[in-house]
């Protein structure tokens, strides 16, 4: 009985723990300037690595699309949306046909 005690009250600590540092965490501001701001790094960083990238974005009503061109190797990229921006990729679309 004294075993349980002291595995219940170590799991409750550590529960306490990990839900104390985890909430000490700061969310991430998820508006449209940030993603953009996101996107404009990610293609930044990209161009300094390895090629030219052109961004297409547009907006019917209320959806949005992304696009991106790598005119390196002719392959097209779409933003597949996530609900968190940082979880957003990009997927390929069309490949070069040359």
């Amino acid at each position: 009985m004294n075993d349980l005690k002291k595995g219940f009250i170590a799991g409750l600590v550590i529960s306490t723990l990990f839900f104390t540092i985890t909430g000490f965490a700061q969310a991430k501001d998820e508006n449209l300037n940030n993603m953009i701001e996101e996107i404009d790094t990610y293609v930044q960083d990209q161009l300094n690595n390895k090629g030219r990238f052109q961004l297409q974005s547009f907006q019917i009503e209320r959806t949005h699309w992304h696009y991106m061109l790598d005119t390196a190797t002719g392959k097209l990229y779409r933003l597949e949306p996530s609900r968190s921006p940082g979880n957003s990729k990009w997927i390929l679309t069309a490949d070069s046909n040359f």
